[in-house]
């Protein structure tokens, strides 16, 4: 920083002495009174600022509010002034540094000093939210540390001596949020001059970017962020900044290892992506308060140098949502985020549309989808939108740690249904979330991998029927991931992974253990990966062995009988990709430099760094069916791009396709190009099939796609095609002239129509609804409708995570629904029967 300036004088009554910082707002000087001692601080708005008239208003008009905010975990404000063209705010002076020094020092701190730090910072921002202040910019150099204050003394002038790096963080040591009147003043600016938005990235919520103001809410999200890198040293997301609020909108969090269970529910709850999803300030605080003594004596988790692998989420952020009413607040009180979103993604006034479509799992990611493994890392399905829907790019289902994120609970002081707003709302979502997003890093769950005929993994292979009944029930789980095969399924119960064998009759695990990961390998089998890397295979049965490839090789995926990596090589930057069988037995090698991509209905979707080029393999022999030259995906096929390169390998394993500007070009299995489609196609409408597609359905498919309006959804199975038209404004479903008899849901749950496919009998297979947030409300269901005569066959609650095998001495394919109540979630595997 430059030499300061010479000391000035601010109005009559103060001076500031000396400059001791400067940002994007303006700058900050240390001073006084002119008649006392006491140290203040001073934040001088720059310049462009102040010459907004606008600003100047609200600056005049905030003053009162601001003053008003008193708490002993924050920096009071003591004045604004206004002199000329000078404006400026005086503050306590706290001399002890910032959180953000703290973290640099310590990197993770022990879970106890996360919820006892937590918990003040929460009652700190609950008393400016009670002045009816949003912050909006949350962030460890906001939160300044002081010690305790003296004894009769005021906690608001205490100034106090910092912590000194690498040592212990005294329990004396007390957080003071800071600058909360900054963004409140500035906000009218920002929003005045669309050159950005109040905030950080690394910590801001996907809502800011709105157009509408943001609520409390938005303050929790950012505290969420900011108890995340408490845990483990790291934000939950890096990059430039329109990654950042991308992943803010579209991403689940990875949950870091070592993070108790209690603790991560409550951060997972908080950075939720639809606002009156996340608890009140109210409820965070009470929750950690608990924690502080639950948590004493458990070590800090493991600091990490990157975040662990987030996942596409199934219920993103939508920008273009249109906001709820809000009902009016008591006096004197800031409404709850619940009542006061701005920008309620599924408002009543602006239902979701989710049209039908094929779920291709995000890079990285292990759908619960048979034979699909995934890309290096976890993530979820991507899944287009149309009008109305949430999400511009997936429902992700989801993550786990590593690759986790589940939304979870938050307790609070409140009575009835809104006590368990949070309990509620990831039930079905979060489950299938996860379920969903376990398997591969681009199949459509179970119903996107089979061979020629339509095996047990597809949506169509559920038999005929009128009645559903439930045959297992795997409690309270969550991170589920199924094998490449479909047999078996891993999650994690307990703070411990495990294995069941899903055609067994009971829930027993074959395996339990200690897993950071866990990946499908071949058949029922499953990688079991350590932070160290390490790996071991888990078998079917549960017995363990060694992998076949070497230490830091990348995943790719799986198939029922191969497994896929590449090698590592003399960097970090890839190598040739191998296939090894379950005797560990190399198959092929495929030369080149690979590090991701991802595996689905026998083809592999991947990108070569020498060549620049995006390929499709055959994941039988590594032979390279199609090469087209395009810019490196980022993260190796992590981010939510349903098509890389304008690939689509999840439609069956007799083809595969690709889109252009143009149109699309559709492949027979051996690379062959069979087919091309006029058209304009985007990730946003797309078709919904439940049984695999040849050269010539697949053709089909775009057809009818390219003919069909953004609010119809081309629904696909055995018996062929209907077109599903869906009424955003009404939340109503038509075939034709036939309006489907869907369930009514409230304007209090929003609208939620998603087509899944055409089952054998010819009913559509439909999810609707959305985990509600009154006890009320019936929440999600998975409902089978005909098209004929727009009746209802049945119906089951929860989220629809797909097909499973039947059980050993039954030949029907079963239905996977994910019901629950938090982060956890049942699992809940049922028959389709005859009354």
């Amino acid at each position: 920083m430059s030499q300061s300036p010479d000391p000035r004088h601010l109005g009559s009554s103060y001076i500031m002495e000396t400059r001791i910082g400067a940002g994007a707002q303006g700058e900050v000087w240390r001073g006084r009174r002119t008649d006392a001692r006491e140290t203040l601080a001073f934040k001088v708005l720059r310049a462009e600022l102040v010459e907004n008239p606008d600003v100047v208003e609200r600056f005049i008009k905030e003053r009162s509010t601001l003053l008003r905010v008193r708490s002993p975990y924050v920096v009071a404000i003591r004045d604004v002034v206004i002199e000329g063209s000078t404006f400026a705010i005086v503050m306590d002076y706290v001399n002890g540094g910032d959180l953000r020094d703290l973290l640099r020092s310590h990197g993770s701190l022990p879970p106890a000093q996360v919820a006892s730090l937590g918990t003040r910072i929460a009652q700190g921002l609950s008393a400016v939210h009670r002045a009816g202040v949003i912050h909006r910019d949350i962030k460890p150099a906001n939160v300044l540390l002081s010690s305790r204050p003296s004894r009769g003394g005021d906690p608001a002038e205490t100034v106090v001596v910092g912590v000194a790096p690498g040592g212990e963080v005294p329990e004396t040591v007390v957080p003071r949020l800071a600058d909360f009147g900054v963004a409140r003043i500035c906000d009218t600016f920002s929003a005045s001059h669309l050159t950005g938005a109040i905030g950080t990235p690394l910590y801001m919520a996907p809502e800011i970017l709105s157009l509408q103001a943001p609520t409390s809410a938005a303050d929790i999200y950012s505290l969420g962020i900011m108890l995340y890198e408490m845990t483990c040293g790291t934000t939950p997301f890096v990059g430039e900044p329109a990654q950042l609020l991308s992943q803010h909108a579209r991403r689940d969090a990875g949950r870091p290892l070592g993070v108790p269970d209690p603790l991560w529910e409550l951060i997972a709850a908080m950075i939720s992506k639809q606002p009156d999803m996340r608890p009140s300030i109210e409820d965070v605080a009470q929750r950690l308060d608990v924690m502080q003594s639950a948590l004493a004596g458990l070590p800090a988790a493991p600091r990490l140098a990157s975040p662990p692998q987030s996942t596409a989420s199934l219920v993103p952020y939508d920008w273009d949502a249109l906001p709820p009413a809000e009902p009016a607040a008591p006096p004197a009180t800031l409404p709850s985020p619940a009542a006061t979103s701005a920008t309620m993604a599924f408002a009543p006034d602006a239902p979701t549309l989710v049209g039908g479509q094929q779920y291709v799992p995000g890079p990285g990611q292990v759908p619960l989808s048979p034979g699909t493994a995934g890309t290096a890392g976890f993530a979820a399905p991507a899944m287009p939108d149309g009008p109305g829907i949430s999400s511009p790019s997936a429902p992700a289902f989801y993550s786990q740690p590593g690759s986790q994120h589940p939304q979870a609970t938050a307790g609070g002081p409140q009575t009835g249904a809104r006590r368990r707003w949070w309990r509620r709302r990831w039930v079905a979502v979060a489950a299938v979330v996860t379920v969903l997003a376990v398997v591969g890093a681009s199949a459509t769950w179970w119903y996107f991998f089979s061979g020629a005929e339509i095996d047990n993994r597809w949506a169509a292979a559920l038999p005929a029927g009128n009645g559903v009944r439930e045959e297992l029930r795997y409690a309270e789980v969550s991170e589920p991931v199924a094998s490449a095969d479909g047999t078996t399924m891993a999650f994690q119960r307990d703070g411990k992974k495990h294995l069941v064998d899903l055609t067994k009759s009971t829930t027993t695990p074959v395996w339990s253990g200690e897993c950071f990961k866990v990946r499908p390998w071949v058949g029922g089998s499953m990688l079991c990966t350590q932070t160290s890397d390490e790996s071991t295979v888990i078998g079917a049965a549960g017995k363990t062995s060694k992998v076949p490839f070497s230490k830091g090789s990348f995943y790719i995926g799986a198939t029922p009988d191969l497994g896929i990596v590449s090698d590592k090589g003399e960097s970090t930057d890839g190598g040739p990709m191998k296939a090894y069988d379950a005797s560990g037995k190399e198959k092929w090698t495929a030369s080149g430099q690979y590090k991701g991509g991802r595996v689905d209905n026998g083809f592999i979707l991947t990108y070569e760094i020498k060549s620049r080029q995006f390929q499709v393999l055959s994941a039988k022999n590594g032979e390279v069916l199609v090469s087209e030259p395009g810019k490196q995906p980022d993260s190796d096929f992590d981010e939510d791009t349903r098509f890389p390169g304008g690939f689509n390998i999840a439609s069956g394993p007799e083809a595969f396709s690709r889109v252009t500007s143009s149109g699309a070009t559709i492949y027979k299995a051996n690379g062959s190009e069979a087919a091309t489609v006029s058209g304009k196609f985007s990730e946003k409408h797309w078709w919904a099939a439940s049984a695999p597609l040849n050269v010539s359905a697949l053709k089909d498919a775009y057809s009818s796609l390219a003919k069909a309006s953004s609010s119809t959804t081309p629904v696909i199975g055995p018996s062929g095609t209907v077109n599903v038209a869906i009424d955003t404004s009404a939340c109503t479903a038509k075939v034709g002239s036939k309006k489907l008899a869907l369930p009514e849901f409230s304007q209090r749950e929003g609208c939620h129509i998603r087509p899944i496919g055409l089952l054998s009998d010819g009913q559509v297979l439909v999810e609707v609804g959305r985990q509600s947030i009154w006890d009320s409300e019936p929440g999600n269901l998975v409902v089978a409708v005909s098209p004929d005569t727009g009746k209802v066959g049945w119906k089951t609650p929860g989220a629809y995570g797909g097909t499973v095998p039947p059980a050993k001495g039954q030949s029907d394919a079963r239905l996977l629904v994910a019901q629950g109540a938090s982060f956890y979630f049942d699992l809940v595997v049922s028959r389709i029967t005859s009354k």
